[in-house]
């Protein structure tokens, strides 16, 4: 996953390890800009090395990192796994602190998905449910259930456009 603002790129392994990089740095103010409305990655960024920022354990060795997601504000990460929890994971500096572990889940987390204020969580999981979480309190405000089949996915908008 990337930022929206291109200033970190997340990866996930399946042996529960996270990767954490910065993209080659943004043209000095001074440089010419690129066009409104341009990719902020441009060929000459895109090619050039990413600097390693991180990489820790998101879960324990024996669990399947099944997604990755980074918030909108760049602050926080979520990784959903085979042990039926989210860790959210805040930066602090260059390193990221596990901040909460959300556990309401009976099986595998396999999705996650932020609000675009990063407030709030998505998740989807094989237990048939998707909820949704309250990340200042780690509480669930919302239990979907209804389907009978696992949920490996979930998508969120939470736009102000009609």
């Amino acid at each position: 996953a990337i930022a929206s603002d291109a200033s970190v790129l997340v990866a996930g392994t399946n042996s529960a390890h996270v990767h954490v990089w910065q993209p080659p740095q943004a043209p000095k103010a001074d440089d010419a800009a690129p066009p409104s409305g341009a990719d902020p990655l441009t060929p000459a960024r895109a090619s050039a090395q990413y600097d390693k920022l991180a990489m820790f354990e998101a879960h324990s060795e024996d669990t399947y990192l099944l997604k990755v997601v980074i918030s909108p504000d760049a602050q926080s990460i979520a990784t959903t796994a085979s042990d039926n929890t989210v860790r959210m994971w805040r930066r602090n500096g260059r390193v990221w602190e596990l901040d909460q572990v959300l556990a309401q889940h009976q099986r595998w987390v396999w999705d996650a998905c932020f609000s675009a204020d990063s407030a709030y969580l998505v998740t989807a999981s094989s237990d048939h449910t998707a909820l949704l979480w309250d990340l200042a309190s780690g509480e669930v405000i919302r239990h979907y259930t209804g389907h009978s089949l696992a949920l490996t996915s979930v998508a969120l908008n939470d736009s102000s456009r009609p």
